[in-house]
């Protein structure tokens, strides 16, 4: 009887976990953000993403140097009252990456004098109480943090800071001290101070020591800083991108309102149709979504735009556990089985296919972790959570909820599962999938040709990610006309003839329109570069009031070094899934089955290329998201079908292989078109939302994302069963 009670503790839980997911809850000493309080990308509040490398540096620089950059940088930001940023360093490449949103009182957009300002060389100064240098950052040659040897205790002990001066230094700070005994020498970084020591005694060594209580993180700051003063270089960068305040500000409220109707419609369908197992599933995806927005929350992670869709995605793929779990139920209530056993059995022939479905997820994920940068990443986190979630939610909390609700009388009957129709159709109608196999292959070739037919009519476009070069977005007049042409001509002539191509794009939602200017190659812009295309374009068109709204530069080593660890991910991911589908399928050869997800991954990747080719989208971190997605979620499909083949094979050991694999894919048929029908919903809402709301980050994922998933569905039932029965048939046929 405990059993009972077990429903309404998950219910009460997951509206708990839900209302502190989105709201927040606060009771001393704890204190969690709610989801308005989330770390958003600068696709959707606007900011910088920059990559800084040496300026005029012969030599590659040393990580103690990339570690004096970032305490510079984070200086500067400190000034501006910008606390919310990420700062890392890549030493192996000499690399320091900035990314950090607009403050939300900012009222100018000028990403290259922002992006100048926080590459310039440090200015070091010590200075007087009336503000006069007594010393420079060129007059010190180092400092260092110590533990001061007058603590009392290691417990509580403080550090200080441990200055050498070179000869030049010396003399200037032996004349300064001398006169200022008893006040202050204050060190300024820039325009800000970062100490104010007092003068205790007169100083004429090439060494002196900055007290004060300091900590070891303060101390070391603090003589970071003062080194930083006199770093030989400064720095600069051929790649970054910039976003206004306003291009995204409706985006975020776009996304979750796609994802809430996905959600609506997904429930009720859910609900409607599987009856007690749809309300289950429905709190248990609600579940699933605020543990994966509680895990964002909990990690500070930054969420981008794709990171959302990501979710809404998840909420897709959450459906499929209790999809399966859902089936097997009632196929066991077809047999004749009492409710308490339909559920055991219902539970325990779904985990299989539920937990190797996952599992390969899981190493797509992993790999675009691994691989991944900037969205691809905050997409990957969200998967990655949406798994996590899909297995404490969709198996756990749903079997509980599930064997908690039979206990109650009213529930404890065959209608609360399934119709009465639907109990007495006790037999699945058999299709002749293998028969019709020419037919299939027949269409694949098609599309094939096709997408190879567009490849020399459309060409095949790279996105500056990949190949490098510039996009210059600008808002203009939505009643003015523009001719594209001409605006590129103007921007080229103002980069001494540079290749310049440029579109002009309309939100169909608010009308706005935008210049898109488009120079792909070998060279980036610089800041004077994007000051004279502006200048020149404002010149021309006075009457379009162009003012700049994104900026994206990418210099050519980020682009080989996208495309090469694209192609790693896409590669070393189809590698490790058809690993683990030969280990857990090695009952029914193993390999061959794993071959044969192969060439049905392969086909729904090439489906999703010509995607890309025929609507002319840019190949570029989209593309490897969607066929990273496409791979784990495909084999997901397969792993079901083989599932069900491994279980038949063990009841019928005498049953010819295409009579068996027919079986077993009608059997899974409604699984697989409900399941992928509730991903195709969730991505198309996402893809119409975007596209009506000009968020092309989003729409280059959504529209091929939605078509890979009708691929993925045809290939599981289509390709993959019917080859690996050809395979089986023919290995039979030599053996005999």
């Amino acid at each position: 009887m405990r059993r009972k009670y077990l429903f309404p503790l998950v219910l009460v839980v997951t509206l708990l976990l839900t209302y502190v997911a989105f709201f927040g809850f606060e009771l001393y000493p704890l204190d969690l953000k709610g989801a308005s309080e989330m770390r958003f990308g600068i696709d959707i509040r606007g900011g910088v993403d920059v990559a800084f490398s040496p300026k005029d540096l012969n030599r590659a620089p040393t990580a103690q140097e990339l570690e004096m950059v970032r305490t510079i940088i984070e200086t500067r930001l400190d000034q501006r009252n910008i606390v919310d940023r990420d700062v890392t360093i890549d030493s192996e490449n000499g690399f320091v990456f900035v990314r950090y949103p607009w403050r939300a009182d900012e009222t100018e957009f000028d990403p290259g004098s922002a992006i100048e300002e926080l590459g310039s060389m440090a200015q070091l100064t010590f200075r007087d109480p009336e503000g006069a240098t007594v010393l420079s950052g060129e007059h010190v040659d180092s400092a260092t943090a110590e533990l001061d040897q007058s603590s009392q205790s290691l417990s509580n002990a403080n550090f200080l800071v441990r200055l050498k001066l070179k000869p030049e230094g010396r003399a200037l700070f032996a004349e300064a001290t001398a006169r200022l005994v008893n006040q202050q020498i204050s060190i300024y970084m820039d325009d800000a101070m970062i100490s104010s020591p007092t003068v205790q005694e007169a100083i004429d060594s090439d060494e002196c020591v900055i007290t004060g209580s300091f900590t070891s993180e303060q101390a070391t700051l603090l003589a970071n800083q003062i080194n930083s003063g006199a770093l030989p270089f400064g720095m600069t960068t051929n790649n970054y991108s910039a976003i206004s305040p306003t291009l995204g500000s409706n985006a975020l409220e776009v996304m979750v309102l796609a994802g809430l109707i996905a959600f609506i419609l997904i429930c009720l369908a859910l609900i409607f149709y599987y009856r007690l197992s749809g309300v289950v599933a429905a709190i248990s995806l609600l579940l699933q979504v605020a543990g994966q927005l509680l895990f964002l929350l909990g990690f500070n992670l930054t969420v981008t735009l794709p990171g959302i869709a990501g979710i809404i995605l998840s909420i897709g793929m959450g459906v499929d556990a209790n999809i399966i779990i859902a089936e097997r139920i009632r196929e066991e209530l077809r047999s004749g089985k009492s409710i308490a056993s339909a559920v055991t059995f219902g539970f325990q022939r779904a985990f299989s296919s539920v937990f190797d479905g996952n599992i390969t997820v899981l190493v797509v994920a992993i790999i675009m972790l691994i691989f991944g940068s900037g969205a691809i990443l905050s997409f990957a986190y969200t998967l990655l959570f949406g798994i996590i979630m899909n297995f404490v939610a969709g198996v756990l909390a749903t079997r509980l909820m599930t064997f908690s609700l039979t206990q109650y009388a009213p529930l404890r009957k065959t209608g609360a599962f399934l119709s009465k129709n639907s109990l007495e159709k006790r037999e699945v109608r058999v299709f002749p999938f293998f028969e019709k196999r020419k037919t299939y292959f027949l269409i694949s070739g098609g599309i094939a040709l096709l997408g190879v037919i567009m490849i020399f009519v459309n060409g095949v476009r790279l996105d500056i990610q990949f190949t490098g070069g510039s996009i210059l977005k600008y808002s203009m007049s939505e009643t003015i006309a523009l001719d594209a042409e001409d605006a590129a001509g103007v921007a080229s002539e103002a980069l001494s003839g540079r290749l310049v191509t440029a579109q002009i794009t309309t939100d169909f939602a608010t009308g706005e329109k935008k210049l898109v200017l488009n120079m792909a190659g070998n060279q980036t812009l610089t800041n004077e570069d994007t000051q004279r295309v502006s200048a020149a374009l404002q010149t021309r068109y006075p009457e379009q009031a162009f003012e700049m709204a994104e900026i994206n530069n990418v210099a050519p080593f980020f682009g080989r070094r996208f495309l090469q660890n694209g192609a790693i991910a896409i590669l070393l991911s189809a590698l490790l899934i058809i690993l683990y589908v030969a280990f857990s399928f090695r009952k029914i050869h193993g390999l061959s089955a794993g071959v044969m997800s192969l060439i049905s991954l392969f086909h729904d990747v090439f489906v999703v290329f010509f995607t890309f080719v025929i609507f002319r989208i840019p190949i570029g971190d989209s593309f490897i998201a969607v066929a990273l997605t496409i791979l784990g979620y495909s084999i997901n499909d397969t792993i079901v079908i083989y599932d069900r083949i491994r279980e038949n094979t063990m009841l019928s050991k005498n049953e010819p292989v295409e009579s068996l694999v027919n079986r077993s894919i009608s059997q899974s048929f409604t699984r697989s078109l409900y399941t992928n029908l509730a991903v195709f919903v969730s991505v198309a809402l996402v893809y119409i939302f975007a596209a009506g709301n000009g968020l092309d980050s989003i729409t280059s994922f959504a529209l091929p994302m939605s078509i890979g998933t009708i691929s993925g569905c045809y290939s599981t039932i289509c390709i993959a069963g019917p080859l690996w029965t050809m395979w089986q048939k023919r290995k039979n046929a030599k053996a005999a």
